[in-house]
């Protein structure tokens, strides 16, 4: 009898054993997340409220008593900070995974560079030479009165240290290639790359690291909050536990002419080589690019990261484009100065020099950006120059116009979009913001002008000086992607303008 407990006892131990080695086997294969409470699920207390914090683990480091990051969760017992709803975000917003997220501000847009971070400790210290894969998730709250970009992570041994609400001036190793500005609000956006430890590193912290001088905005219509964004899913991933593939991106169709984005905004990528259907190199060192392919094509990604080597292929279907808009622009009137006066109005101008089967163009305007409504119809006679004057505008307003193109068989396409600032008090603009090079500045009456812009280093790309200039100047802005100044001087009065613009 005792022998036969006895063996069975072994037959346990033996089978508890073989159990624990296979579940540390699986364990071995999976990635191993050194981020603690990384998806914000575990809570000190669902009594939360806007900027008191609230997630085990996580801290505001520059903390003032209304500092803290905001903190939500199904759980929440205050309607300002529930998931998916919450009044704090004027909107609805599951979180990307489980039940909860933060959020704080990245950029005040006011010129107070107000900011706020967000701190953890990591569960291990980076080992040197080692290389891991980091990324979070963000989302743009839809009360946001803006979207930035400067949304990044830095990693270091200590930490960050109270510095107010100002800026904390540090050069982050983890953002978006290309830093562009995060507009989405409905999904989840990656922001994630490679870094090789030099080793000693434990913390990680969220947020912008400049000022708002330096971190580009683009206006949201209707938001009431600085630029507000949810975070989820933090992860530092030692890279020697994980499969980093590479990634093309996803096949898709374009309109012929159109341009799309292929492969990531993953950092840290430096032994990428892109090849085109030919096997030609078309890039280095990217993970991903702009394409403009006028047939059906294909593109293929070789990286080799840390010792990982892998390809990856996307599909780029190309469908005939019906109509081909040459130029398109929108010129304003003077104001008028006295009541009497003729009413101002806005010429919508374009050239086509293609059209398949094209029925007539509708004439579209919006007051935000987002909603269009027809205000006129102008009938297709083939490739030609068009001219529509709308004349019935609301006062000192940003308008918005496209044009709808009407298919003889019923489909739709549209222009791009095209804006103008109207009313006596109009200002200067410069658009589109970002642009892949042709600009268009918007001065706002006659006069004598000179406009400069300057690089970064401040160093001149571009002079021009006008005498009795009004409407519209467009200008080929080249030179390297990055952020560039506009400054626009009114030669008689001394008054300046800067505007901002990115090249992409």
């Amino acid at each position: 009898m005792n022998r036969f407990f006895h063996f069975n006892n072994i037959n346990k131990a033996h089978i508890l054993w073989a159990l624990l080695m296979l579940s540390l086997n699986c364990k071995s294969q999976l990635p191993y997340n050194i981020v603690p409470n990384y998806s914000f699920e575990s809570t000190i207390n669902c009594a939360v409220s806007v900027g008191g914090g609230g997630a085990n683990n996580w801290i505001s480091p520059t903390y003032l008593s209304y500092a803290q990051y905001s903190y939500f969760n199904a759980c929440s017992i205050n309607p300002c900070c529930g998931v998916p709803n919450n009044t704090y975000g004027a909107g609805w917003q599951y979180a990307r995974t489980g039940i909860a997220y933060a959020a704080m501000f990245f950029s005040s847009n006011d010129g107070s560079s107000i900011r706020y971070y967000l701190q953890t400790q990591l569960l291990d210290t980076l080992k040197a030479y080692h290389c891991y894969y980091i990324e979070f998730y963000v989302n743009l709250i839809k009360a946001a009165k803006c979207a930035n970009n400067n949304i990044s992570l830095f990693i270091n041994d200590t930490g960050i240290g109270n510095n107010g609400l100002k800026p904390v001036y540090l050069i982050p190793q983890i953002l978006q290639y290309g830093n562009p500005i995060i507009t989405d609000t409905l999904n989840w956006v990656r922001v994630g790359g490679i870094y090789t430890a030099q080793g000693s590193e434990s913390f990680i912290t969220i947020g912008d690291f400049t000022d708002d001088a330096h971190t580009d905005t683009v206006n949201i219509s209707g938001g009431n909050y600085p630029g507000g964004y949810y975070i989820d899913d933090v992860s530092v991933i030692p890279l020697d536990s994980m499969q980093l593939k590479a990634d093309a991106g996803r096949d898709t169709t374009i309109v012929k002419g159109d341009s799309v984005w292929i492969g990531s905004r993953l950092c840290g990528l430096q032994n990428v080589v892109w090849y085109d259907a030919g096997g030609n190199v078309i890039d280095t060192g990217a993970p991903g690019l702009w394409v403009k392919p006028t047939s059906n094509t294909f593109y293929i990604i070789e990286q080799n990261v840390c010792g990982q080597y892998s390809r990856d292929t996307v599909n780029i279907m190309v469908a005939p484009l019906p109509v081909v808009i040459k130029s398109y622009t929108v010129i304003a009137s003077a104001a008028p100065v006295i009541a009497s006066a003729a009413k101002q109005s806005v010429s919508n101008q374009w050239e086509t020099s293609t059209e398949i089967n094209t029925a007539y163009y509708n004439i579209q305007r919006s007051t935000d950006g987002l909603s269009f409504y027809t205000i006129g119809k102008v009938m297709a006679k083939g490739a030609s120059k068009y001219n529509f004057i709308d004349d019935r505008l609301p006062s000192n307003s940003i308008l918005y116009y496209r044009l709808e193109i009407v298919d003889k068989n019923g489909a739709l396409s549209y222009s791009e979009v095209r804006e103008i600032i109207v009313g006596s008090d109009r200002e200067i603009t410069v658009y589109p913001n970002p642009t892949s090079g042709a600009i268009n500045i918007q001065l706002p009456s006659k006069g004598n002008w000179q406009i400069t812009a300057t690089d970064l280093e401040g160093r001149i790309v571009w002079k021009q000086s006008c005498t009795g200039c009004e409407g519209i100047i467009q200008h080929k802005l080249e030179g390297s992607k990055g952020m560039y100044f506009i400054k626009i001087i009114n030669t008689i009065t001394g008054e300046q303008t800067v505007k901002k613009i990115i090249l992409q």
